[in-house]
């Protein structure tokens, strides 16, 4: 697994001036205010259409004008709104808290949460499975001779699970420093990882994978959910559920994929906000063979347009053959439109070369701060 780099970064302003505003450039980190860890893939949101989120190490830079009132957000704490010009170099976020016992809460109705989860997924499926987004998309492959980067802006279904994505422009880089000239995953199906989840749909290489949220009888099958409800000082509160297995299914699924993890819910809605998850016994082929492989996942869902869309995510994960992690960003809401085609299979370095590059978009949309070896990977240079 990747090992997050603990980085202090100064805050830096710089600006432009753009249309008669003045814009300005600003970066800094956001962390948890009672530990001081940073929050990877935490969301900075401007305006309508201009957003960002931090990268794994918790960095972050955007673009916004002095009178700006800047969100700073992550599922399962406090939000944050500040002017533009007051944003310190670390944003603190607090987590929400397990309430003290002196107040009252009301017993969690378990078996009526879960199955309000599980059938408000399906109905949101059902009611909009085709509608498609716009995503950045970015991942990172480092094996023992040679570092890769694949960005790319894509199209797909974002309902319960990302399926079906349309690259509409890709670059791809390598560290100089190896001697290798492309990205070798022509017979990789490192991609398809993005289409994982709680609950999953149309998605091949994930149909047979035992998951918490699929339906309520494989859940109680399989899984012994564990709740804890929280709240913030916003007053908003959440039930984190986690999910590990049953004692007596471990040994049968030891040769199983099978997915454990821990949801955010809302209390009022019962929707799924937030998931982090493992997937065991998975595997990645490598050319002809397919090797076991450990995958990590973060993902959180939006309801902007009523239905559970994908707004973000992140997997990573590895085996003894490369270290990979790959980022998932919505940049505009849903629509109601097809996907052309797909980068599907085995084939996304062919996908990103058809697709061309647009430089145009890179500049359009606050794209998330790129690591030092990101951006080692994509320019042969280190990062600012």
């Amino acid at each position: 697994m990747i090992i997050r780099l603990i980085l202090t970064l100064s805050f830096l302003v710089s600006f432009r001036i753009a249309q008669g505003q003045v814009i300005h450039d600003y970066a800094g980190r956001v962390v948890d205010a009672e530990t001081g860890e940073p929050l990877p893939y935490a969301s900075i949101y401007v305006g309508e259409g201009r957003g960002t989120l931090t990268n794994i190490e918790g960095d972050f830079k955007y673009q916004a004008e002095e009178s700006d009132i800047v969100t700073f957000s992550f599922i399962g704490y406090g939000k944050l709104r500040v002017r533009a010009t007051e944003i310190p170099s670390i944003v603190r976020l607090k987590p929400y808290m397990t309430p003290l016992q002196e107040i009252t809460v009301l017993p969690i109705d378990e078996k009526g949460v879960l199955k309000r989860v599980i059938d408000n997924l399906k109905k949101d499926y059902k009611k909009k499975s085709e509608w498609t987004r716009k995503y950045f998309f970015r991942a990172l492959i480092e094996e023992e001779t040679a570092t890769y980067i694949a960005e790319a802006f894509m199209n797909a279904c974002s309902i319960v699970n990302i399926r079906s994505a349309e690259i509409t422009s890709g670059l791809q880089g390598y560290d100089q420093g190896t001697g290798k000239d492309r990205l070798l995953l022509k017979s990789s199906n490192i991609h398809n990882l993005i289409e994982v989840g709680p609950m999953t749909a149309n998605s091949y290489l994930w149909s047979g994978v035992v998951k918490p949220l699929q339906s309520y009888s494989s859940m109680r099958k399989y899984y012994k959910p564990r709740f804890e409800y929280l709240t913030g000082e916003d007053g908003e509160s959440l039930y984190r559920i986690e999910f590990p297995l049953k004692d007596e299914c471990i040994t049968r699924l030891s040769l199983k994929p099978y997915i454990t993890g821990t949801a955010y819910v809302d209390v009022e809605t019962s929707r799924l906000l937030r998931f982090d998850g493992s997937c065991h016994n998975s595997k990645v082929r490598m050319g002809l063979i397919s090797y076991p492989t450990a995958v990590d996942f973060h993902m959180e869902y939006d309801y902007s347009k009523e239905s559970a869309s994908v707004s973000n995510m992140a997997i990573q994960g590895g085996n003894a053959f490369s270290i990979y992690r790959a980022l998932l960003f919505a940049i505009e809401e849903d629509k109601q439109e097809s996907v052309r085609k797909k980068a599907s299979g085995s084939n996304i370095v062919t996908a990103l070369s058809q697709a061309g590059y647009d430089e145009s978009l890179w500049s359009k949309y606050d794209i998330i701060k790129r690591t030092k070896e990101e951006e080692k990977a994509a320019f042969g240079r280190n990062a600012e």
